[in-house]
């Protein structure tokens, strides 16, 4: 076959050579912007999706709470249940040596028992301790008068008669250091706070008080306070001068002055 008859052959062969090829091309492009889209929705959904919650972290479970919750109501009512602290006086006890002991004052415990004399308690005398401090009173509403009352005329009284009667009653074991003493006492209706007052003698020896308080009369007699002279452990009836002499003689006048100097009484010695 000569080269002129095979030409049209040629070209027919080119032509569909060409027409295949481009149109695998056009089918690759394609297929690549799918996977493109795909790859970048898949992409965006990742990133809209929130964090899942880590269960392997172990968390307190509801009753671990609820056990604690009734554990802290049980020892609740334990402690009340425990209920007030009471104390039997044994033999050589003052309400001051237990107040120390348990910590709470001596005022509390003798409103607690409604004792009237804090120098006065028996060996074998059951006593309510108000460990915490004394409870408190809910206070009761008072009517409101609908009419103002008719004041009523009240008579004045002085503020120290027949409220405080302080005396010196006696000097014990004079011109003995470990014996000797001197009694003061109350008779009146009042409490007395004897800080600052003073015990002196005819030498010029003087005894001044720290801060107790000597109460007043009750039926059990009138409540007194000794002044030793030797050294000591203060307690609610007994002080200590700390001197290391008698200080006391027989014929002495013993004064007591109270904190402003005033002379509050005498006592001359008899022995």
């Amino acid at each position: 076959m000569s080269l002129r008859r095979m030409m049209p052959f040629v070209l027919i062969n080119i032509i569909v050579s060409t027409t295949v090829v481009l149109l695998l091309l056009y089918w690759w492009d394609g297929r690549s912007a799918e996977d493109v889209t795909v790859t970048a929705t898949a992409q965006a959904a990742l990133a809209e999706t929130p964090d899942l919650v880590d269960f392997t972290t172990p968390q307190q479970s509801r009753v671990d709470v609820t056990e604690e919750v009734i554990g802290g109501a049980l020892d609740a009512a334990e402690e009340d249940e425990i209920g007030p602290t009471t104390h039997i006086v044994q033999a050589g006890e003052t309400l001051g040596i237990i107040s120390q002991q348990y910590d709470v004052a001596v005022e509390d415990i003798a409103t607690a028992n409604e004792i009237i004399n804090v120098n006065t308690i028996s060996v074998g005398q059951e006593l309510l301790i108000p460990i915490g401090g004394l409870p408190t009173e809910t206070p009761q509403p008072t009517a409101i008068p609908t009419e103002a009352p008719t004041p009523t005329t009240i008579a004045t009284v002085e503020e120290n008669e027949a409220n405080v009667l302080v005396d010196i009653t006696e000097v014990i074991g004079v011109g003995d250091l470990t014996s000797e003493a001197v009694r003061i006492s109350n008779a009146g209706s009042r409490p007395l706070l004897l800080q600052g007052w003073q015990l002196e003698d005819e030498e010029g020896n003087v005894y001044t008080f720290v801060d107790v308080t000597l109460y007043g009369s009750s039926d059990a007699g009138a409540p007194s306070i000794l002044i030793h002279t030797e050294a000591g452990q203060n307690g609610p009836s007994d002080l200590f001068w700390g001197r290391e002499t008698a200080v006391w003689e027989s014929g002495e006048m013993v004064t007591l002055r109270d904190s402003q100097g005033a002379l509050q009484a005498t006592y001359e010695i008899r022995e």
